[in-house]
C-alpha cells in the first residue's frame, strides 16, 4: 500500500479560490460561488483580499439550506476537463452536479485502461453510485463499455446528457436507474461480470424505493458484494469516500477486504489547493486497488 498525493490538472471552467470558516470560495464558469465545506475548519486568509460572490448556498450542511443568486450562473452552464465536458447547474441540495476533485480518480481509470488498450473486446466496467457521470466519461472516452448506476433518475439522465456533450452519445454505456446493491445482487444472480468496478457510495442516503443506505453500516457488505461482481481476472476496483464517517478502523477494513483479492491497494487522498489563498482542501480519499 502506498499513498499517493493529487496531482492536480487545469480546468477550463472551475477554480477553487479559497476555503475557510467552513465554506469553500469557487469560480464555475465565470460566475464566484459561496458554498459550505465542513472540511475547510480554519480561518480564511487575507479574507479582504477575496472577490465578492455572485451566488452562495445558505447554511452550514450539504441539504436544508437555499440558493441566492446577485449574478445567477448562465443557462447552460459547461466547464470541461481534458476533452470531458460537464453541464452544472445549481441543486436542491449544496452541489452543481459535479466534483472536480475527482479529475484525480477520472486520471487513473484512463491509465488503468490505457494499459490494456490491446484487447480484443472493450473492457467491462461497473460504476455504482455514479451520479453524473465522471467515472462513467473517463473509462467510455477510454474504449470501455461502462453500465453506469444510480437510483436518481435525474442524476442518471444528467449523465447522459454529459455524454453526449463530450461526443460520447453514441459509447457503449448502459444507463439503469436501480438501487446500487439491488442491481449489483441481480447481477450476481445472472451471472454477470465485471473486469473492473467503480463506486463513489454517499455517507447517507435512499434508494429508488426508500431503502436507507449509511455508509457506516453498508460498506463492508458493499465491498464483499462487489468482489463477486469482478471476474476471474480483474483489471481494477476503486472506492472513492467523501464522508467525515471513516476513521483508522474503517480505513483497515476497506485495505483488509481488498487485500482478499491479491494485487496491490494505494490511497489517494484527494483535495484542492485554492489559487487565492494557496490552501489545501481535503476532499476526502479514494482506494484503488489493481490486479497483478
Amino acid at each position: 500500500m502506498k499513498t499517493v498525493p493529487l496531482c492536480e490538472d487545469s480546468w477550463n471552467g472551475y477554480e477553487l479560490l479559497a476555503s475557510g470558516d467552513g465554506k469553500r470560495l469557487e469560480r464555475w464558469n465565470g460566475r464566484v460561488i459561496l458554498r459550505p465545506e465542513s472540511l475547510a475548519d480554519w480561518p480564511w486568509k487575507d479574507r479582504g483580499a477575496l472577490p465578492a460572490f455572485d451566488g452562495r448556498y445558505s447554511g452550514t450542511h450539504a441539504t436544508g439550506g437555499t440558493w441566492t443568486w446577485i449574478h445567477h450562473l448562465p443557462d447552460p452552464s459547461t466547464v470541461s476537463f481534458d476533452h470531458l465536458t460537464f453541464f452544472v447547474r445549481p441543486t436542491n441540495s449544496k452541489h452543481l452536479g459535479l466534483f472536480p476533485e475527482q479529475s484525480e480518480n477520472w486520471n487513473w481509470i484512463r491509465t488503468m485502461l490505457g494499459a490494456v488498450s490491446c484487447r480484443n473486446e472493450p473492457v467491462k466496467v461497473l460504476n455504482l453510485f455514479g451520479y453524473t457521470g465522471g467515472g462513467t466519461l473517463a473509462a467510455a472516452s477510454s474504449g470501455a463499455s461502462v453500465t453506469h448506476v444510480d437510483s436518481a433518475r435525474a442524476m442518471v439522465s444528467w449523465c447522459a446528457e454529459n455524454a453526449r456533450l463530450s461526443g460520447l452519445g453514441d459509447a457503449p454505456i448502459r444507463y439503469i436507474v436501480e438501487d446500487a446493491i439491488t442491481f449489483l445482487q441481480r447481477e450476481i444472480r445472472r451471472g454477470n461480470r465485471y473486469d473492473a468496478v467503480i463506486m463513489d457510495p454517499p455517507a447517507f442516503g435512499r434508494g429508488k424505493k426508500g431503502e436507507l443506505w449509511k455508509l457506516t453500516e453498508h460498506l463492508p457488505f458493499l465491498i464483499d458484494t462487489v468482489q463477486e461482481a469482478l471476474n476471474e481476472h480483474p483489471l481494477f476496483l476503486l472506492l472513492n469516500t467523501y464522508s467525515e464517517c471513516l476513521d483508522e478502523l474503517a480505513e483497515s477494513m476497506i485495505l483488509r477486504r481488498l487485500s482478499r483479492l491479491g494485487g496491490f491497494t494505494d490511497i489517494a487522498r484527494l483535495g484542492l489547493t485554492g489559487t487565492i489563498d494557496n490552501t489545501w482542501l481535503p476532499c476526502g480519499a479514494a482506494y484503488r486497488w489493481q490486479g497483478k
